[in-house]
């Protein structure tokens, strides 16, 4: 993940074409013809063997040796088999950014047998050049007059970044915005991607002035690690709206090889995007319509919709689509209701959607549209018109702008129809104001636009506290390196009920026996009725009945009453084992009693893992209904409550629970601790490859596992850094107090809402560089949801007696994309100024920084604030007073640099460490 030398890319003074010619076919020659046609300010070179004095006018040299400067950007077109060398050259020359727009080096080979692609990687590594592509189609920045690209036409200035892989795909985007009259800050796709990816340029777009949403066309993700945690960085503040294409094993570019209990990969895009904050759409004409409602629409807690129209049909047309897609209609208050009967003709009725009749003038769309606007339970409203005879299109559209300029609402518009609306439409895309062609584009768009407010709400939202139970993680991690030792990749039936027993999952009490005769004694012991299961070494791995087939053998034989049935089940079972299972190792039968004190609705949870995405957690019914109605959702660990609500709402299972269960909400709950508590075990225990609960129903005391299966593999970590227990640390301040110093939480809001609330006003104005009276929910949420791969945050705490935890200090760091610089912040309760715990917390993090290798703290404090300055004089950090800032400047190396680009980055030489 870095942003190094991408200021070369997007903002180069000089570029050198390499390769150009002025045959009408060569790729560099329209590269070149581009950048020219567009004005680029900048100084222009052509390389190509062929000698030429001048290139369409341009300087051309013959070897990249006699280049009489060294460009910030080289632009390689030149057959596949001649870039390794080039990349070389260019790195010897001093140039640090390129890109290679040659085509197929993906499908040509090197000496070794390896795509030529891998070659062009490893030569810029060694050369330190960065390299976008190869196979791209370049760049465009309207902003620079720059437009390094092969497309056939340029694209207009705007706000929208815009990131591809495919350059056909970009190509259509191109013209397609255009038509539209979209613009774009930033253009330009990846290719094969060998260096620069989308993590990259998505760090780059969020720190962009210039650009306020980013869009995205993704074909796969190789690094979902550091695309997720650039995304979750940019989508905080501006909108991110992604395509993934290849949905399907049939179109997918690169084959995916789906992880054991998935049927599908899709939903595992799905889900790390919605993770990630971005909102995914369906397609490119999806993306504009979304990127629509989400740039100009804003931003409102409600999101009922009132339809307000000429005629019935469009209205029905309206309300059918947001009902299918999960939307809800507004309703009006009796207040409203009695404004709209005295202004509606009579033989109008005032319902949803709002008819205002074919002959509706200018003013009823106004007096209508300022009556909803009074009406506080009105948030959104869609704004149809049919042309007629009776009114023109442009003076309805003046009427509803003028209104909606006036009003809270969130107003967009259908005028339906073409040749007689476009105006009207070009009027409404000058104001601002949201427009769609058709009923169901505009309610598409507009559930875009929930949806991705719905996302964000998740991603803020504090989660439910709750008492994690007595965990023995030493028990179970344990266990699982004695499996290992003895070159088991599977834990047995015992094992694994005990691993998650370990961990406060209840577990039916079981008998194992060697065979038949010890499942006879075994049972004169209990009575019954009771289960007999057979267990064998293949059954003991995760999901075998998704592989193996439900239904075509009997594993268990239930609801067994005397000594007979236990043989004749055992005789069963050994049977059907043989016939489908003869390799694989008989280990004994399992018995327990039939499960007369457990019911409801059986879920299926686990976690099973994936080649590219690692860890993931699964959710569904129990059954055939896994495989026949799709019913397994998936979602990334780390979970908290929130999030594991939210990946058992999304599931089949859900709904039945919610409508059958006698506790519906008691169960709810525990189904979402069973798998915050399996997402804990994933952290815990990176050998477990797979962990399957089959089923988990439900007793007096909360969820059971009937059945457990877990199997293991080499340490594989989540791709969203989970809280790090290890950090955890108990220190002692001056006077003796005892406090807990750990990462922070999102569950610390509370606490942290009120640590912040319990401050002086010149504490407050010393920490914010102003006076604040209050803190919202959105500010707190952001101090506390932190992606630790970016972001770090100490707190100190203690316990009450209440059995409350109360924060007493708290330092935090924001750290750039690349690792180079952090800036800290640092607050301690006023009445534990001279405890030392500000240093405390201060020593903690400095010493965090320095191991993941950080290279310098950076910090500013008001002129005032004597005993932040004196503190960080003590630990180190020079202090200078900077006079046009009005602040005081504190720096403290950490790291020493090992690049030069790093010395850049740090604005000049640094002061030896």
């Amino acid at each position: 993940m870095s942003t190094r030398h991408l200021n070369a890319l997007f903002n180069p003074r000089s570029i050198a074409v390499i390769g150009a010619s002025e045959r009408a076919t060569s790729l560099g020659g329209m590269v070149l013809r581009n950048l020219m046609a567009g004005d680029y300010p900048g100084q222009l070179l052509v390389v190509n063997r062929q000698g030429y004095d001048k290139v369409h006018g341009i300087r051309c040299e013959r070897r990249i040796k006699q280049m009489p400067w060294a460009p910030d950007l080289a632009i390689i077109c030149t057959p596949p088999e001649t870039v390794p060398k080039l990349v070389r050259q260019l790195g010897e020359c001093g140039v640090r950014t390129a890109m290679v727009m040659t085509g197929g080096m993906s499908r040509s080979y090197s000496r070794n047998g390896e795509p030529l692609m891998y070659a062009v990687r490893d030569a810029a590594k060694k050369a330190g050049v960065r390299i976008l592509g190869p196979n791209t189609i370049g760049i465009m920045s309207p902003d620079t007059q720059l437009n390094a690209t092969y497309a056939h036409m340029g694209v207009l200035p705007g706000k929208i970044g815009f990131v591809g892989q495919s350059g056909t795909v970009a190509s259509a985007v191109i013209d397609w915005a255009f038509a539209r009259g979209v613009g774009f800050s930033r253009l330009l796709t990846l290719g094969d991607g060998v260096d620069i990816a989308h993590d990259d340029l998505i760090d780059y777009l969020a720190e962009d002035p210039g650009t306020r949403a980013i869009l995205l066309h993704i074909e796969h993700i190789p690094n979902p690690r550091r695309f997720i945690s650039s995304v979750r960085a940019a989508s905080r503040s501006k909108p991110v709206i992604a395509v993934k294409s290849g949905r399907f094993p049939e179109s997918e570019y690169l084959p995916h090889t789906l992880p054991d209990g998935i049927t599908q990969t899709d939903p595992i895009y799905d889900a790390a995007l919605q993770r990630a904050g971005v909102l995914r759409v369906n397609g490119l004409d999806e993306m504009f319509d979304a990127l629509e409602s989400l740039s100009r629409m804003r931003r409102v807690r409600r999101e009922e919709l009132v339809v307000l129209c000429n005629g019935v049909g469009p209205g029905v047309l309206a309300v059918d689509r947001l009902l299918y897609q999960g939307g809800e209609l507004a309703q009006f208050s009796e207040e409203t209701v009695a404004k709209l009967e005295q202004r509606l003709p009579g033989y109008l009725s005032v319902r949803n959607p709002l008819d205002l009749g074919y002959d509706a003038s200018p003013q009823l769309y106004a007096d209508v549209l300022q009556i909803l606007g009074q009406d506080p339970g009105i948030a959104n409203v869609l704004v149809m018109y049919t042309p007629t005879l009776l009114e023109d299109t442009l003076h309805i559209a003046d009427s509803v702008m003028q209104v909606a300029r006036r009003q809270r609402l969130n107003v967009f518009t259908c005028w339906l129809g073409q040749s007689t609306v476009l105006d009207a439409r070009d009027a409404f895309y000058e104001a601002g104001v949201p427009t769609f062609f058709s009923p169901e584009k505009a309610i598409r768009a507009f559930m875009h636009f929930v949806k991705h407010q719905r996302g964000q709400r998740l991603l803020a939202e504090t989660p439910e506290s709750w008492v994690e139970p007595e965990v023995n993680r030493q028990e179970a991690r344990e266990m699982v390196q004695k499996v290992i030792r003895s070159r088991r990749n599977h834990l047995t039936n015992r094992e694994a009920r005990q691993l998650v027993a370990a961990y406060g999952i209840q577990t039916l009490e079981t008998a194992y026996c060697d065979d038949e005769e010890e499942a006879v004694e075994a049972f004169r012991e209990w009575g019954g009725p009771v289960n007999i299961t057979l267990l064998h070494e293949r059954g003991c791995h995760p999901y075998l009945e998704e592989t193996s087939g439900r239904g075509r053998y009997r594993y268990t034989i239930r609801r067994l009453n005397d000594e007979a049935a236990i043989s004749n089940a055992c005789q069963t079972l050994m049977e059907q084992y043989r016939k489908h299972f003869p390799n694989s190792g008989f280990l004994g039968f399992a018995m327990h009693q039939t499960n007369a004190g457990l019911e409801g609705i059986g879920f299926s949870l686990g976690l099973t893992r994936d080649a590219v995405f690692g860890p993931l957690i699964v959710c569904g019914s129990a059954g055939a209904r896994v495989n026949i109605m799709s019913d397994r959702r998936v979602a990334l660990p780390p979970l908290n409550m929130n999030l594991a609500n939210e990946l058992l709402a999304r599931s089949n299972a859900y709904r039945l629970l919610r409508e059958y269960s006698p506790k519906p909400e008691e169960d709810i709950r525990a189904v979402c601790q069973t798998l915050v508590t399996l997402s804990q075990i994933n952290s815990d225990i990176p050998e477990i490859r797979g962990l399957e609960i089959l089923p988990l129903l439900f007793g007096e005391d909360g969820a059971v596992a009937c059945d457990v299966a877990i199997d293991l593999g080499e340490p594989v970590r989540p791709v969203i850094k989970p809280y790090p227990r290890e950090l955890e640390e108990w220190v002692s301040l001056k006077s003796g107090r005892e406090v807990l110093v750990r990462p922070i939480r999102a569950e610390d809001e509370p606490g942290h809402l009120e640590f912040h609330q319990s401050q002086s006003p010149e504490t407050i104005r010393y920490r914010f560089f102003q006076y604040r009276n209050s803190f919202t929910h959105d500010d707190i949420a952001r101090m506390v949801q932190i992606d630790y791969d970016r972001e770090m945050v100490f707190i100190a705490t203690e316990w009450l007696e209440d059995g409350t935890e109360r924060t007493l200090g708290t330092v935090r760091v924001w750290t750039d994309a690349d690792n180079i610089q952090c800036e800290f912040a640092v607050m301690v309760r006023d009445d534990l100024r001279g405890e030392g715990l500000g240093r405390i917390l201060m020593e903690k993090m400095i010493r965090y920084c320095k191991a993941r290798g950080t290279l310098e703290m950076v910090g500013h404090v008001l002129p005032g604030n004597e005993a932040m300055a004196g503190l960080a004089r003590a630990l180190g950090f020079s202090v200078t007073y900077d006079q046009e800032e009005d602040v005081v400047a504190l720096k403290l190396p950490l790291n020493k640099p090992t690049e030069d680009w790093h010395l850049d980055r740090l604005d000049g030489e640094m002061p030896p460490i």
